[in-house]
C-alpha cells in the first residue's frame, strides 16, 4: 500500500495540471485562437476587441450583423458595423482615443478586431 500512495500522487498531480482552462490555438493558413470557459466579459468601460466603449459597441450586441444590416449600417468590404469602421472612417479611432485618454490619462490599447488598424510610418531611408 504504501508503494501506491507516490503512484495516486502523481496520478492526482497530473490531472490537476491537466484540468487548466487554457487558451490553444491551432496553427494553419488562418491561426485562431478558442478561449474555454473564458467568455469575455463586457461589464468594463471599454471594448478591447473593438476599441470603443462597451455602451457604444455595436459589434458585441447579440446578432449584430444581423441587426445592422437591417438598419443599413454595415460595411461589406471590412465585415463590420460601418458607423464604427476605422477603416472607413479614421476619425472615428481618434474620437474614441480621445474619449479614452479624458477617461484614464493614457492611450487606449489597440484594437483586436476593428479594421483600419494604423499603418506604421515608413522609414525613410537614410541619407549617406
Amino acid at each position: 500500500m504504501r508503494r501506491m500512495v507516490p503512484f495516486f500522487t502523481l496520478v492526482a498531480g497530473v490531472a490537476l495540471v491537466g484540468c487548466q482552462d487554457k487558451p490553444t490555438t491551432s496553427t494553419g493558413a488562418i491561426a485562431t485562437t478558442t478561449v474555454t470557459n473564458q467568455a469575455r466579459k463586457h461589464d468594463n468601460w471599454w471594448c478591447r476587441e473593438h476599441g470603443i466603449p462597451e455602451e457604444e459597441c455595436l459589434m458585441c450586441k447579440p446578432n449584430a450583423e444581423a441587426e445592422l444590416k437591417k438598419k443599413g449600417d454595415w460595411c461589406e468590404k471590412h465585415e463590420y458595423a460601418k458607423s464604427q469602421c476605422f477603416a472607413c472612417n479614421p476619425a472615428l479611432r481618434e474620437r474614441y482615443a480621445a474619449q479614452y485618454r479624458a477617461k484614464y490619462g493614457k492611450e487606449p490599447p489597440e484594437a483586436d478586431e476593428n479594421p483600419g488598424k494604423p499603418e506604421p510610418e515608413p522609414k525613410q531611408p537614410e541619407k549617406k
